[in-house]
Order: C-alpha cells, then sequence, then structure tokens
C-alpha cells in the first residue's frame, strides 16, 4: 500500500537518526553555487519536496515545491542520498514521476542536470556518461549513454518521467568555463570534473565532457513545462593541444573529447510534449553546438515552442574530438572509413539529430519513426570568429563585449591544424563536401529509419559573414530549410509549412519581436489605465502588431493576430531609349509592388469566449497614402500585384465586431494598399506603422450609437458621456453633440459632410475632440465641423488636404496645437479636393496640401494659390488650359511637378508654375 511519507525535519528525532540520514560528503568549496549543491546541503525540507512511496520505500511520484526541491532532485539522481536507513538509489527511484507542484524560479545560482552525474569519493561532482564514438557503438540503444565501467561511486539510471505540471521554470541558469590546465583531473569552475574516471583501455582519464542539460535522457514522458528566460554561457579553452590523447576507437592517438554544447535535453527515446523555450545561450568553443529542445530525438516531440536566441563563437584549434555527435557518420563510403557525411548543424532548432544517428541502428521498441510535430520555433541566431587566443576569453559578465568586438563567421577565419581530421575538426566539418555540416537547420538535423517532420514552422533571422548570407534563403549555395540535407536514403517525410522563413543578415541580428503579446484586466472597459500589458507591463489597451488580449475573470479575451511582411518596393522605371517608354524592373509594375494578398495581409482571430471590437490605425510618413479592404484583391493578368477595385473597404480608425470563438464572424483579413510616392532613394526604411486596438464589446457600444446618430436625418442635440471613437460617416442632417467633461470623442477615417456641419461643444474647456492623423474629409466644400470651449489635439499632425481652421471671427488660425485652437469658437473648413479647387471660381483662399497626391491638370479660372506642407509633392499630369494662374505660395516646403519641370517651394518667395 503506497503513502505519503514527507521529508520533514522534527525537533525530536534523534541526533543519531540526523547524522544516519544526512549525506556524509563535505562540499567541494563549501560553497552553496548550484543547485545542486543547495539540494545536497538541504535534503530534508518539507517545503521543498515530498515522495509519494511504497511500503518497500520504491518512489512513484517526487513532488517538487521549490527551485531547492529541484536542486535536490538533480542530487537525488547521483544516487548518493541515504535517508532514515533507506538508500534511495537506483532501485527506488529510477522509474518515479518527477512532478512539479509550483512554478520554480532558479535565479542565483547554477543549474547541475537531471541525470548523468555522480560524486566521486572526495564528495566532487563528476560526469559519468560518455558520447559515442562514431561507428563503435553501432546498434546501442543510447547515443549518450552512462558509462559501463566500474565507477565506484553510485548514480541512478533515471527512466521516470518529469511532468511540468503546466508549471513555469524560469531564470535556468548553466555557465561553465572548461580550462585544460589541470590535465586530466581539469574542473570546470564549478567544481566538476571534465573527465569520466576511464580511459578506453580501462586506465584513469578519460572523455573531456561538455555538453550541458536541464534532463540527461529521457526514456518516458516530458511534458507540460514553460522554461522562461533561460541563460546558457559556455566557454570553453580546449584546444587540440591540450585534449588528452587515449586508445581506442577508429584509431590510436586519439583526442577524445566532446562539442561545448547544449540541449534541454541530451536524448529522448520517449515523448516531448507542450514545452516551450525561451532565452539566450552564448557558446565560446573550438566545436560549439546548439542542440536546441532534445540532442538525438529517437522518439517523438509534440507541441514544442522554442524562442531562443543563439550566439555561437567559433575557435580555430578547438581539436580533432573523437566523441559526440559532431564525429558521427551518416553513411559508410568503404570499410573503415570514417570520413564520412554529417546532417545536421551547429545551431539546431529543436533537435540535432531526429531518428537514429548512424544507418545501422535500429529503431526502438514500440517507435516506428521518430517525429517532430505541430511545432514552432523563432530566434535569432548570430555566429562570430573568435579572434583571440584563449588567454583572452571572456568572464561571463564580459561575454557581451566580448562578442561585439569579434568578426563574423567565415570559413577561412579558421585555421585549424589538428592532424585528427577525420574525427571531427571543426574547419572539415563546415569545409569538406563530404561532412556537409550545416550552420543551422531550422527544425532539425536529418537522422535514419524514418523521420516524420509536419505542421511546424519556424522563423529565423541569422547573421554571419556576408560569404555566407550573400543570396537570400541559402547558406553557401545550400538552402536552408527545416531538416538539414535530407538524403533520399533517409527515408524521410517532411512536410515544410509555407510560412516557415529565414532572413540572412550580414551583420549581426537583434531577437525579432516577439509575435505574442497578452493584455489583462480585472473590470474591463475602455479607460486604457485600466488594462495591462504583459511584456511591458505598461498601463494600455494597445500595441503594434501583434495583440494578444487576455483578462482575468468569468470572460476571458486573447486576440490573435497574424500578418504578411509589410515589405513594399516602390518602381519607378528606367527608360528604355529602344522602346521609347519607361519600364520597371523585371518581375516588377511600375509604381507600388507587394499588394498581393499576401505581403499587404492582416489577419485578425477573436479566440475569446466573448466578442471584441478591433480597429486598426495607420500612421505613414507625409509623402504616402494607404487604404485598407476587407476582401482580397483580384488576379491581374503577367502581375503578381492584384487589383482591389471595386472590393469592399475598410475605414481605419473604426471598430470591427468579432464574435466570440467560433461564432461565424470570429475572423476577418484587412489588406492594406499603398499610394503616394517616396522622395529620395530608399533601402528598406520604415515609412510608418500600423497600431491594432482591441477592446470588449462594451467598450464600443457608446461608438456604435454615436456613429448611429450621425448617420441619421435626427437633428436632436446628442450626449457624449464616455471616450468614444467616430470612423467613416456621411452626414444627411446637421449635429449638435455636447462632450461631458473629461470625455474624449476621436474622428477617424472619412467624413463626407454632404453640406452640413457637426456642431460639438463643452461647457467648461474640459471635453476633448482629437483628430486622428488620417482623418479626412471628402465631398462637397463648406464648414465641417464648429468647435466651442473643447480642447482640440491632433490638428497639427493631418495629412488632409484643403482643410483650414479659422476663429470666430474668420480669421485663419495658424497655430494648430490645442492651445492655438483653444478659443471660444473655432470651425473646420473644407475647401474640396485639389481637382475642385483647381477648377473653382471666385477663389479666396490659400490651399494647403499636407500629402503628396496626383491630379489631372483642367482649366484654370483663377490665380490659385497652393500651399505645401511637410515635404509633399503635388504632380500633376497633362496640361492646364483657361487664363488663370498657378502659384506654390511662400513658405510652402514641398514641391510641384508639371510639364517635366520641378517647382519647389521657397521661405519668402511666391513661384509661378508655368
Amino acid at each position: 500500500m503506497k503513502k505519503l511519507i514527507e521529508k520533514l525535519g522534527a525537533f525530536f528525532i534523534a541526533l543519531a537518526m540526523i547524522l544516519a540520514v544526512f549525506p556524509t560528503q563535505v562540499q567541494a568549496e563549501g560553497a552553496v553555487v548550484t543547485w545542486l549543491d543547495a539540494g545536497k546541503a538541504a535534503p530534508i525540507k518539507g517545503k521543498d519536496y515530498q515522495f509519494i512511496e511504497d511500503e518497500d520505500h520504491v518512489v512513484s511520484e517526487i513532488q517538487v515545491m521549490t527551485a531547492t526541491g529541484l536542486g535536490f532532485v538533480s542530487y537525488l539522481m547521483t544516487g548518493e542520498v541515504s535517508m532514515y536507513g533507506v538508500d534511495y538509489d537506483d532501485s527506488k527511484i529510477a522509474n518515479a514521476t518527477i512532478k512539479l507542484m509550483n512554478d520554480i524560479d532558479l535565479a542565483g545560482k547554477q543549474w547541475v542536470g537531471i541525470g548523468g552525474i555522480t560524486m566521486n569519493g572526495s564528495g566532487a561532482p563528476l560526469a559519468t556518461y560518455v558520447a559515442t564514438t562514431a561507428g563503435s557503438f553501432e546498434g546501442d540503444d543510447y547515443f549518450f549513454r552512462l558509462e559501463d565501467y566500474v565507477m565506484g561511486p553510485k548514480r541512478v539510471d533515471f527512466k521516470g518521467k518529469f511532468d511540468g505540471n503546466n508549471k513555469t521554470i524560469s531564470n535556468l541558469t548553466i555557465q561553465r568555463t572548461y580550462d585544460p590546465s589541470g590535465g586530466e583531473s581539469s574542473k570546470d569552475d564549478f567544481g566538476f570534473m571534465n573527465f569520466t574516471s576511464k580511459k578506453s583501455d580501462g586506465s584513469n582519464g578519460g572523455y573531456f565532457m561538455a555538453e550541458n542539460y536541464f534532463l540527461f535522457n529521457n526514456d518516458s514522458e516530458f511534458k507540460n513545462v514553460t522554461f522562461k528566460d533561460i541563460n546558457v554561457q559556455i566557454i570553453d579553452q580546449f584546444t587540440g593541444d591540450n585534449l588528452s590523447e587515449v586508445y581506442g576507437g577508429v584509431g590510436n592517438d586519439l583526442l577524445r573529447g566532446s562539442a561545448a554544447a547544449f540541449g534541454l535535453i541530451m536524448e529522448n527515446h520517449g515523448v516531448v510534449s507542450n514545452v516551450a523555450v525561451s532565452g539566450n545561450v552564448t557558446i565560446l568553443s573550438g566545436m560549439p553546438f546548439y542542440y536546441g529542445l532534445v540532442g538525438v530525438n529517437r522518439g517523438a516531440i509534440e507541441n514544442a515552442d522554442m524562442n531562443v536566441n543563439v550566439d555561437l563563437i567559433l575557435a580555430s584549434n578547438g581539436g580533432g574530438r573523437g566523441a559526440g555527435l559532431q564525429t558521427t557518420p551518416s553513411l559508410s563510403k568503404s570499410p573503415g572509413d570514417k570520413v564520412e557525411t554529417r546532417r545536421y548543424a551547429l545551431i539546431s532548432g529543436i533537435a540535432c539529430v531526429t531518428g537514429e544517428v548512424i544507418p545501422g541502428m535500429a529503431k526502438l521498441t514500440g517507435v516506428t519513426t521518430s517525429s517532430i510535430k505541430n511545432s514552432r520555433v523563432n530566434g535569432a541566431y548570430n555566429l562570430y570568429f573568435a579572434n583571440t587566443a584563449t588567454s583572452a576569453y571572456p568572464a561571463y559578465d564580459g561575454i557581451e563585449a566580448y562578442k561585439e568586438a569579434q568578426p563574423l563567421f567565415k570559413l577561412d577565419l579558421l585555421t585549424d591544424n589538428s592532424h585528427h581530421a577525420q574525427f571531427g575538426r571543426l574547419m572539415d566539418l563546415l569545409g569538406e563536401p563530404t561532412m556537409d555540416v550545416q550552420l543551422v537547420s531550422a527544425i532539425s538535423g536529418s537522422g535514419y529509419n524514418s523521420i516524420t517532420v509536419d505542421s511546424t514552422t519556424y522563423n529565423i533571422q541569422l547573421g554571419a559573414d556576408e560569404s555566407y548570407t550573400g543570396a537570400a534563403g541559402s547558406l553557401q549555395g545550400k538552402d536552408l530549410s527545416g531538416l538539414a540535407n535530407p538524403l533520399d536514403t533517409m527515408n524521410v517525410n517532411y512536410t515544410a509549412e509555407p510560412s516557415s522563413k529565414v532572413k540572412l543578415f550580414s551583420n549581426a541580428v537583434e531577437p525579432a519581436a516577439a509575435k505574442t503579446e497578452t493584455f489583462t484586466s480585472s473590470v474591463g472597459g475602455v479607460v486604457a489605465s485600466a488594462w495591462k500589458r504583459f511584456s511591458d507591463g505598461a498601463a494600455t489597451n494597445s500595441i503594434e502588431i501583434p495583440i494578444y488580449l487576455t483578462t482575468a475573470g468569468d470572460i476571458s479575451y486573447k486576440v490573435e493576430l497574424n500578418w504578411g511582411d509589410m515589405e513594399f518596393v516602390y518602381d519607378r522605371g528606367s527608360y528604355d531609349a529602344g522602346k521609347g517608354e519607361t519600364l520597371p524592373s523585371a518581375g516588377n509594375e511600375l509604381g507600388w509592388n507587394g499588394n498581393d494578398n499576401t505581403n499587404n495581409l492582416i489577419n485578425v482571430i477573436n479566440k475569446s469566449n466573448a466578442s471584441v471590437n478591433a480597429k486598426l490605425n495607420l500612421q505613414l510618413d507625409k509623402s504616402y497614402s494607404g487604404a485598407f479592404y476587407k476582401e482580397a484583391g483580384a488576379d491581374k493578368t503577367d502581375s503578381n500585384e492584384k487589383d482591389y477595385a471595386g472590393k469592399a473597404s475598410y475605414a481605419a480608425g473604426t471598430y470591427l465586431a468579432l464574435s466570440s470563438a467560433g461564432g461565424g464572424s470570429d475572423s476577418q483579413n484587412f489588406y492594406l494598399v499603398m499610394g503616394g510616392a517616396p522622395n529620395g532613394n530608399l533601402s528598406n526604411a520604415q515609412i510608418g506603422s500600423i497600431t491594432v486596438t482591441v477592446t470588449s464589446q462594451t467598450a464600443s457600444t457608446d461608438s456604435t450609437k454615436l456613429t448611429a446618430y450621425l448617420s441619421d436625418d435626427t437633428s436632436t442635440a446628442y450626449a457624449v458621456e464616455s471616450d468614444v471613437e467616430v470612423g467613416d460617416v456621411k452626414l444627411i442632417a446637421n449635429k449638435t453633440i455636447t462632450v461631458a467633461d473629461n470625455m474624449t470623442m476621436t474622428l477617424f477615417g472619412e467624413l463626407n459632410a454632404n453640406g452640413n456641419t457637426i456642431t460639438v461643444s463643452n461647457d467648461n474647456t474640459s471635453g476633448k475632440l482629437t483628430l486622428h492623423p488620417e482623418f479626412r474629409v471628402i465631398g462637397s466644400a463648406g464648414t465641417v465641423l464648429d468647435s466651442t470651449k473643447m480642447l482640440i489635439s491632433g490638428a497639427e499632425t493631418l495629412k488632409a488636404n484643403g482643410l483650414v481652421w479659422k476663429d470666430s471671427t474668420g480669421n485663419a488660425i495658424t497655430d494648430l496645437t490645442t492651445t492655438g485652437l483653444q478659443g471660444d469658437n473655432v470651425k473646420l473648413i473644407y475647401l474640396g479636393s485639389v481637382a475642385d479647387y483647381l477648377k473653382a471660381t471666385g477663389l479666396s483662399e490659400v490651399y494647403p496640401i499636407n500629402s503628396s497626391e496626383t491630379v489631372t491638370a483642367g482649366e484654370l479660372n483663377e490665380a490659385n494659390v497652393l500651399q505645401l506642407n511637410n515635404g509633399a509633392v503635388l504632380t500633376i499630369e497633362g496640361t492646364f488650359t483657361g487664363s488663370g494662374t498657378l502659384q506654390l505660395n511662400a513658405g510652402s516646403n514641398g514641391s510641384v511637378i508639371y510639364n517635366g519641370n520641378t517647382y519647389h517651394g521657397a521661405a519668402d518667395t511666391v513661384m509661378i508654375i508655368e
């Protein structure tokens, strides 16, 4: 019968019992610097962990409550724990389930992996595993294997489960410096011996081990856990001249050592599922590898989410390391020839190898295909070259500055001179065609004997020397895809996801902004300060793309956003004298390119259990214009661009309702179509942004009511008593609105006054009228807004053309700040469109142009005067007729293009356009 035994130290336990309970080893250095040390120093803490075990003390579950408790689990796997007269060795705990009961914060101490570690006779930690030398253990069940030699010290061959119980482990920290100065007895800077205790000939010494991990091997289940903000820094000073020479393997005099590597799990024989990892990994070594979630995946990985940024600093003379994945062959070219093709990479998004590592390895019992499914990889990866001697390698707090001072990696910087090239010299791994080790496998390297990878996406940025990154989508002439160049003989079933992508840079890349966000609120509502943005703690309910909304309580909100690259090309074309016409570059159209239903797509999905409202606001530099459509553009003949004529439009700044998940209208596509013309030559320059805002259903109810009021024919007054926002509206009657103190009425989109006026007021000069930069007026000329005692903002940033502000005496207002518009009564006058103004009669106003526009010349009847602001360009096609004139007002800072001539504004000169 099983019973729950809480390992509690009680005040009445006799001193003799206490002495019998605690391990007798003395800690090296006497300092608690690792979580293993913490677990070893305090093995009886009821608040840290507890066992579920049967009457024979066989443990079925280890419940972990604290970071110290998790460190105790690491110490427990050394086989050194004896309590209450019970040796908790392999027979007692090897098949237990490790279960997290709380979130765990591992900040402040170094992590030591669960499994693969033991203690030597003096109590110092010792690596007790080996990484199989290429071909030496063909058919063995493990690649990373616990050493079979008589070790002396105990250790547990853990075969149980790890259940994260949907908890989070944060700040997992692994910092290791490997220094060869101690020879075969070398230890890293935390007291771990760098060598297993036996060479292959049975003498003392052995392999140099530098792999680091959270869990050594998973033989069952590893599931339901989030690793947040991992921090891994490995500094490896071993070179080809100071690795120990041992006999055995393929030949004598073999420098046998592993890569300096990190993977969360070294080898998976079971199922790894529902695991998310974020953080940073930096490795400085002559043989650096980032394995990702798993080093060798011979089982299944499902629902993994890897968002890890990796910096590898590659050094010369890493040695021909004769143990580890870097020496593993994929094919046998001829008997005894071990210089063979590898099918993996220095950086692997999820697994270094999926499948069997060498061709002769049989599948595990019950496994028909090793797999990765329904997973995701994001990250920024950089490769540098260590352009210094090992004596100049930095301490941990200086590794960022050291990295930034090094050049980006290219192959000809390596000067490896080891004579053991056939066992894995870095220069040969990357440079020899038969080796075929890549820089990056976005998902995994390719193994043998059946592999399945599907429904797995990646979005990676990679920085390396331009000799690697000169062609988009390839590295040194090889496609950079999900798997590292699988062979036809490997039985690989890989379904590439079209949304996956890699961007290559010839400079170091910064981590991309996470394409996920969360908003929380206990009350909901429209007031921004009632909401909290997770990523930075800001009190706001909006974010530039993307957006995820979550609120506590009975109703929870989650809004997901997907979007295209938003990378446009404007092709002015080049004049072809032979054809007598202006032609675009190959593959382009003249003018804007990128309006193709994919690049310009924004998709909003409501995954909430309640309705929400979403709006898009567009902020562009003055030279540009943009419009949103709710329907995809139609195909054009012989073009990738789409035609949006006649498609349903969306007015920027207006709320669009999305029903709750599964409600039928819970998803909406938007398509941005660009207009205007750039000034000068640009290369991937940011010209604006799209802001997406979501609110609960209640938040925009009043906005909907006000929009309905403005659109009907009633003439009664309307009281605004909460913050409201109004988008596209066509008036059919004059409207009167009072705004309550401290409330804001915001105008977006198009206002078609249709000869009518909106009168808006507040008695105490504390109501607010905000004009979004994209607010514009269309239709007939006239007074569109009549404001009394309102605090007006946004007028100075309006991009619309033809708008003039006047005071109560009819004089134009030049100070468009809130202070300048704070009179008892101000009016907004619309002078009509540019085209209408140029053919009008009886003109008395200067026409302001704030955004670039193109018009067709007609008949001029008056002295038309234009005021161009913000560098706007007016392009006039055709030739004017009539007796009128066209002038560019003094103080204009834009220009007019007419009849092949460009007329630039001047500070104190009126420019006559002829």
